[in-house]
């Protein structure tokens, strides 16, 4: 129950940092689906921003830590300035997946996806500290 816990709390930090993503980065939308996910549809929007965000936060445990692996050598040579493309790269596939899944999210550009791994990363690291808190807890 802990684990499952752990993987909401975290997804809820995500889809606040993708909301702030969308607040600030004109090339990055999320838009809630023509027929109502829920009920009447009226809270469709928060749900599709958390699933966006559970797609992120799985991309983020599984593929990203392949792709830093594999893109070490340029992360060394860059002096840690790669790291920064390998995000905006699985924030784009972010977006290939949560469209297959029949999410709204849609990012224009790779400078959108880029920045927009940025600032997800600075919200992240805000909200570190009350998503920890909130883990241990359970």
């Amino acid at each position: 129950m802990g684990l499952i816990w752990n993987f909401l709390v975290r997804a809820v930090g995500t889809a606040v940092g993708l909301w702030v993503v969308t607040y600030f980065i004109s090339g990055v939308t999320v838009t809630a689906p023509a027929e109502p996910l829920v009920g009447n549809g009226e809270n469709d929007r928060l749900w599709v921003f958390l699933g966006c965000a559970a797609v992120i936060l799985l991309l983020n445990m599984t593929v990203r830590p392949v792709l830093r692996l594999l893109g070490l050598p340029l992360t060394i040579l860059t002096l840690g300035l790669f790291a920064l493309v390998i995000n905006a790269g699985v924030f784009l596939l972010a977006e290939i997946v949560a469209q297959a899944v029949g999410l709204g999210l849609d990012i224009a550009t790779f400078g959108a996806a880029f920045w927009g791994a940025i600032i997800m990363a600075l919200v992240s690291w805000i909200l570190g500290p009350i998503t920890g808190l909130l883990s241990a807890r359970r």
